[in-house]
């Protein structure tokens, strides 16, 4: 099988679908509990968890490291859920991390306003006006988390293999509509290349977080690349002394070579968008 990622409009059966699929085919529902476990085994507070999943961080929080911290773990988080095969992932950014990965399939679940609000007012027992504004809360937190994290607009049906109007389908039927295009189009050779990819954006960003998050090595503009065995690093640092902690800390289980690129310069002669020398 394939690894499916499940955007969703709050309403939407999102939930629902993605364990009926997950139950299909025997696949491991990675969803905010398991990745919420990771994230306090990483050092990531109850406080910052609850506060940047599937939101816009706020002002204040913007300005520490700690929004950098969090996405750089959810990053190592979904890739290493994911390079085994055979999982399902929701919401948490899945369909921009996992977009240039081959044998993935993203999908997006929605439905009209005035269904969802029903639907939520069913299963939460309540009214139509909170359900309402339950669901408009939701979903504009979730289209600030994609924008804030990922500069993408969640709602773009480019981003995904499929986009599916749930008013009148069940989640099991959505469900198997899912499997089918995935057993259609994933082959065996497909997913050993998946697996793969996958294998060097999870140790990529294990290298990035134990430079930055783990040891506090000031690299600006840091990027990793993996290629099996073999990390190379690009970035700016002030001093050989940094490269030297940088090369050491990149040093992981799984990593016998660093191709080190680290530039010494001055950080405010670097542009910050662009990370280019001006």
């Amino acid at each position: 099988m394939a690894i499916v990622t499940i955007s969703r409009e709050r309403g939407a059966f999102g939930r629902s679908v993605a364990k009926a699929l997950s139950a299909s085919f025997g696949a491991r529902f990675i969803d905010r509990e398991i990745v919420d476990a990771r994230l306090e085994a990483m050092g990531i507070t109850a406080k910052n968890r609850h506060a940047f999943d599937e939101r816009k961080p706020g002002f204040f929080a913007a300005l520490t490291t700690a929004v950098e911290e969090y996405v750089c773990c959810l990053k190592q988080i979904l890739y290493e859920e994911a390079m085994n095969g055979n999982c399902v992932i929701l919401g948490r950014g899945s369909q921009v991390l996992f977009k240039d990965v081959p044998g993935v399939i993203s999908v997006r679940l929605v439905a009209p306003p005035e269904v969802r609000y029903q639907r939520v007012a069913e299963t939460e027992n309540i009214d139509l006006r909170e359900a309402k504004q339950i669901v408009d809360r939701t979903d504009r937190d979730r289209g600030g988390f994609n924008s804030y994290f990922f500069d993408t607009e969640w709602t773009s049906p480019l981003t995904y293999q499929l986009v599916i109007n749930t008013e009148h389908l069940e989640p099991a039927n959505i469900a198997a509509l899912i499997t089918n295009l995935a057993n259609e189009t994933i082959t065996p050779a497909v997913k050993e290349q998946s697996k793969t990819v996958l294998k060097n954006m999870a140790k990529a960003q294990a290298v990035e977080r134990q430079i930055l998050h783990v040891n506090r090595i000031p690299v600006f503009f840091l990027k990793v690349m993996c290629d099996g065995t073999q990390a190379t690093l690009t970035g700016v640092v002030h001093s050989s002394d940094v490269i030297e902690k940088a090369r050491q800390a990149a040093m992981i289980d799984g990593i016998e070579r660093i191709q080190c690129r680290l530039e010494i310069g001055l950080h405010g002669h670097f542009d910050a968008a662009t990370s280019r020398r001006i």
